[in-house]
């Protein structure tokens, strides 16, 4: 069957946007032949365009970035928000995971390695890697650094969140030779050793080859009995000049994560108030203290894998044109098991007082599999020209892009309920609890076997692609001696579904019928950066993007109405560079609507029958504003601070006709606050040279962690009316807020004319002990102390 749908946009409103901005854009008077020379003074010998160069004395903060218009770009010229994160940030931290501890960026939580982020009060559930859609799954020592672009601006590569989008770039091959060995130590079991080696290759007539190659393995534990993670990433890549500056970069990524009992959210306290009747049942808090207790034990666990090629390619014809073509290609996996048998919800002072305090898991343990694999290719065409007398300098960009994505996941149940292994788990699977305490009274008992072949029952069997072929057309103009940065494009893709469900098709559908759907997209986007003086900018811009699940419900997407989620947004505010680029900030702020947002309605079927049911569908809105704070500012040499800092405010304009009270309620884990700050100390001379301290805090504020109608009970009247019943007021809970203090002191150690080095390194994190709660309810860290031994050479090249 297939189905065909028009433009998900309006076609008309986004034309007229996309005409206007590229003719603001334009030059303002016809332009003159394309100058085949730069502007008198600057260097004929010129980085490709497509590639980031190193930065100044900027402390953390790298100058230039990629993310943000898919060219080498200065951040300062932006007309939107780019925030990095680099790989000596992570290093001089202690982070060894990238996951939701990275809270240093304002408006940005909940990252983790399957893919998901919260960006600008919005979620996002996949990421990119070197531009190209990934599904998280890295680890750390491959990246070279994180950029995060804010806004619906990230649209540029296609579907994306209107919160913006993370890029994880890799480590690329160095021209000098160095290898280094790292080690670390410490809390929670922590163990980790590092190899990493790049520089020259070979040299001939046919130009110049160097290499990177990284290896890692990393466990830890986390506290409580059963659970551990363990680590093992690959990579390596190998980047060819030829003699006319054109470069090949082809990179090769394997990452395996093994948890074995995965840890457990606090599960849900409610209150009985010692009353029979359940309408002043109220929801309290969380029971903190049992999600210190394991409730999977030894046969669990949690995999992911991910093996990846990618390949780039890019060259400058000439002053004026630059070309790239890049490709990927990956497998993912993802394999669990008993990872969904975890603590249930608690009820304390229950009408009849003999009534034990108890939390009961789950009845079935669970076997999931996902298999995806995909791909894409990424062509990119720059011309880069004056004219008017080269008092007017052009950017012009045209893009290709191909996504692909496959994904094939069977969930399987052990066996059916009359099977003796479940029928003796679900005599003990019931944990009683200390009234007061709400930890077990007597030793825990876990499911005793594994996933056994032969004997399950198939749950959920579906198999489903999703295809985006889009392109990308932008222009930037220089106007005013480059005072005024004008940017302007848009962007139009095709989305084509191609699902089969085996177990829950869709109405209409057999088992396994593939349903075949297209639909496209047309998104412009403009803005401006001026320079009001020396060293600030005010910049403004406008942005439309959409969304489309990669893993949307095959029913949903059937359905006749069906629609992406699409938003549109404003960025505005100033950037500064003073004190001869030693003090970088920028003021902020943001407003974006996001429309058809996934919610239940309430409809009469069929019309005029009085027989109300609901459905879901994609009708919701959510509206999100708020202001940000970045700076970065090197002091003295050896001095430097930064910090960013967001305020977030996400609610529902719309939850659906079936929930009309969730109106106005604030979005689950999005917290409304976050941010960081930092100060490094690295004197550059005399006899503390090569050592160095940083100090770092890092801030959370109380976090919504339910559905805004989570809690609320309704009923629907004879005229389709939904009014509530009764409610425990659980949509009002919050984890509290908190603040942690991070230090760490390194010292690189060096013979006079030596090629080898050593580093040593102590880090603390919480270095307060604070007793802290995540916003996905699962508890905070102790206290960490970490060391670090690395030992380095250095050789040829430069």
């Amino acid at each position: 069957m297939t189905l065909t749908r028009p433009c998900l946009a309006s076609g008309r409103r986004a034309s007229a946007l996309l005409a206007f901005a590229l003719g603001c854009a334009l030059p303002l008077r016809a332009a003159a032949p394309a100058q085949s020379a730069p502007p008198a003074g600057e260097d004929v010998v010129r980085l490709s365009e497509f590639s980031v160069s190193a930065s100044g004395d900027r402390g953390y903060a790298p100058a230039e970035t990629m993310t943000g218009t898919r060219v080498a770009t200065k951040i300062i010229d932006l007309p939107y928000t780019v925030n990095v994160l680099t790989a000596e940030f992570f290093e001089d931290f202690g982070i060894f995971e990238l996951a939701d501890n990275i809270v240093h960026i304002g408006s940005f939580t909940g990252l983790d390695i399957g893919g998901n982020f919260n960006l600008r009060g919005f979620s996002s559930s996949f990421q990119l890697r070197d531009g190209f859609f990934r599904l998280g799954r890295y680890g750390s020592s491959n990246i070279d650094r994180m950029e995060v672009i804010k806004g619906s601006n990230a649209a540029i590569y296609g579907r994306s969140s209107p919160g913006g989008m993370v890029n994880m770039i890799s480590k690329a091959p160095k021209t000098r030779e160095n290898q280094k060995v790292t080690f670390n130590y410490g809390s929670y079991g922590t163990e980790r050793v590092t190899l990493e080696a790049t520089g020259p290759l070979a040299k001939s007539s046919l130009g110049t080859t160097s290499y990177i190659v990284t290896a890692s393995h990393y466990q830890r534990d986390f506290g409580q009995e059963y659970a551990r993670n363990r680590n093992y990433e690959y990579y390596g890549a190998l980047k060819h000049t030829f003699p006319d500056s054109s470069n090949l970069l082809v990179a090769a990524e394997y990452l395996l994560q093994m948890r074995h009992a995965p840890l457990n959210a606090a599960p849900l306290i409610t209150d009985q108030k010692g009353t029979a009747s359940n309408l002043d049942d109220e929801a309290v808090g969380y029971a903190w203290n049992l999600a210190r207790v394991n409730p999977f034990g030894p046969n669990s666990e949690l995999n992911r894998g991910y093996s990846g090629l990618t390949a780039n390619y890019d060259k400058r014809i000439n002053e004026v044109w630059s070309v790239r073509a890049s490709g990927n290609y990956y497998l993912v996996r993802r394999w669990d098991y008993n990872q969904n048998t975890g603590w249930g919800g608690i009820t304390i002072n229950p009408a009849v007082a003999t009534t034990p305090v108890q939390s009961a898991r789950g009845a079935t343990p669970q076997k999931g599999l996902i298999f995806e694999d995909g791909g894409g290719f990424q062509g990119d065409v720059l011309a880069h020209y004056w004219t008017n007398n080269r008092r007017i300098e052009h950017r012009s960009l045209a893009t290709i892009d191909v996504n692909d994505y496959y994904r094939w996941d069977p969930i399987r149940q052990f066996a059916n309920a009359s099977n003796p292994d479940l029928v003796a788990w679900n005599a003990v699977r019931t944990a009683r609890l200390d009234p007061l305490t709400l930890t077990p009274t007597t030793p825990v008992a876990y499911f005793p076997k594994w996933f056994q072949w032969g004997q399950e029952v198939a749950t959920r069997i579906r198999k489903q692609r999703v295809t985006v072929v889009g392109g990308l057309i932008r222009h930037q103009a220089a106007l005013f001696d480059g005072r005024l940065l004008a940017y302007a494009g848009g962007r139009y893709d095709t989305v084509r579904f191609r699902h089969r469900d085996f177990t829950q098709p869709p109405p209409g559908f057999a088992p396994g019928q593939m349903l075949d759907k297209t639909m496209s997209a047309l998104k412009p986007n403009l803005g401006i950066n001026y320079k009001l003086g020396a060293g600030l900018r005010f910049f403004a811009n406008y942005s439309e993007s959409y969304f489309v699940p990669q893993s949307e419900a095959t029913p949903v997407v059937a359905d006749p109405g069906y629609k992406s989620e699409v938003a549109s947004g404003y960025d505005y505010g100033f950037k500064g560079s003073l004190l001869n680029d030693r003090l970088n900030f920028t003021v902020s702020g943001f407003y974006a609507i996001r429309e058809n947002v996934l919610v239940t309605e309430v409809e009469e079927t069929p019309p005029g029958s009085g027989n109300y049911q609901t459905t879901t569908r994609r009708d919701g809105d959510q509206l999100v504003r708020g202001f940000e704070v970045d700076l970065n500012w090197r002091l003295t040499d050896a001095l430097s601070a930064g910090g960013s800092w967001g305020h977030v405010y996400s609610i529902y304009t719309d939850f659906g006709s079936a929930f009309p009270l969730a109106v106005g309620r604030r979005v689950q884990g999005i917290a409304p606050v976050n941010g960081g700050a930092y100060l490094k100390w690295a004197p550059t001379a005399g006899s503390l040279r090569g050592f160095s301290a940083n100090l770092g805090v890092t801030h959370v504020g109380p976090t919504p962690s339910e559905a805004p109608n989570a809690g609320d009970t309704y009923a629907t009247t004879a005229n389709g009316q939904r009014v509530v019943t009764r409610t425990t007021y659980q949509w009002r809970l919050r984890t509290p807020g908190y603040t942690l203090w991070n230090l760490g002191v390194r010292y690189r150690l060096q013979g006079r004319g030596s090629a080898y080095d050593q580093t040593f390194a102590i880090n603390v994190n919480n270095a307060l002990d604070q007793d802290y709660r995540r916003a996905n309810r699962l508890l905070g860290e102790e206290r960490s102390v970490f060391f670090t031994y690395t030992l380095g050479r250095t050789g040829r090249g430069r």
